[in-house]
């Protein structure tokens, strides 16, 4: 070895250490788009379903006209859409969540619940009647009997809870109240041979889905906990939960119900960190008994 070849190691390890540097800050601080998938197996189905999951928007965009994210939503080809709240935002133009609203409303089946801040917006009303002229289901209390594949599932929403003076009481049937819109929802699938899913905007409110009869509840708000650590921290702070979030993002079992959480697409507002934006895509499954697989080889 030269004298020469010492010097030039340490000439390219700082250059090394920086282009390392750079790629972790751009890896860190990426706000592209991923698509994240789960899957849920269930008896209660004869064939699969797809559903794609938005919340969070805020109305940012994803390229022209939303032309990326749509372009995201057609690849999961899903059977309907689940709004989940914060779609719209209350110090931003809507323009961007009508972009969306344009390029899907057409095309799938689409169920919203408001989050906190279209009822911040004070025209929670208007927005409703917006989404309703597009087409979109707005679920306030409500349950619809939704056909799939020559299948039935039953999709429920609950306001968010910013848009009720009181929380009410549980089990107590109030649509004017969160507790009274859960109750009404429950009562509507307690029976019911579908599958049941609850679109809820707030993932902090587990003890109360954990003892619902749903399958599914699909919810947002958390934004991911905004800073993450891969590996280490799931989440730094999320609203309604504070710092180090329990139900920041993912797939959590709450007994007989799954809660999915999804980290949301809003990208015009605090910095993400390694907490890239997301498009969830759910899977649902038949589960086969032994007696079909034998008759389906």
């Amino acid at each position: 070895m030269t004298k020469s070849q010492p010097r030039r190691r340490r000439k390219i390890l700082p250059v090394l250490f920086l282009l390392l540097l750079i790629l972790l800050l751009l890896t860190a601080f990426s706000e592209s788009l991923r698509t994240v998938r789960y899957t849920a197996v269930t008896d209660k189905l004869t064939g699969p379903v797809r559903i794609a999951l938005l919340t969070d928007l805020h109305s940012s965009y994803y390229g022209e006209k939303q032309a990326d994210l749509l372009h995201a939503i057609q690849e999961a080809a899903p059977d309907l859409i689940c709004l989940a709240g914060d779609i719209f935002d209350d110090k931003i133009s809507h323009q961007g969540t009508m972009d969306l609203l344009d390029g899907i409303a057409d095309r799938y089946p689409c169920y919203y619940v408001t989050g906190n801040h279209e009822h911040w917006s004070e025209e929670v009303h208007i927005l409703n009647g917006l989404l309703v002229s597009y087409g979109v289901t707005v679920l306030a209390g409500d349950t619809a009997e939704v056909s799939v594949r020559d299948q039935t599932i039953t999709i429920s929403g609950i306001d968010d809870p910013t848009g009720f003076l009181a929380e009410g009481i549980p089990g107590t049937p109030d649509p004017d109240t969160w507790y009274g819109q859960l109750a009404l929802t429950e009562e509507a699938v307690a029976d019911s041979p579908y599958y049941a899913i609850l679109l809820s905007h707030r993932p902090e409110k587990t003890e109360e889905y954990r003892s619902s009869p749903f399958d599914l509840v699909l919810s947002g708000h958390a934004h991911g906990g905004q800073i993450r650590i891969p590996f280490l921290l799931n989440g730094l702070f999320a609203p309604g939960q504070g710092y180090f979030p329990a139900y920041a993002g993912g797939e959590y079992l709450l007994d007989d119900t799954t809660l999915i959480v999804s980290r949301g697409l809003c990208i015009n507002d605090l910095p993400r960190v390694f907490n890239r934006p997301e498009l969830v895509v759910i899977d649902l499954v038949p589960q086969y008994n032994n007696s079909q697989k034998e008759d389906n080889p």
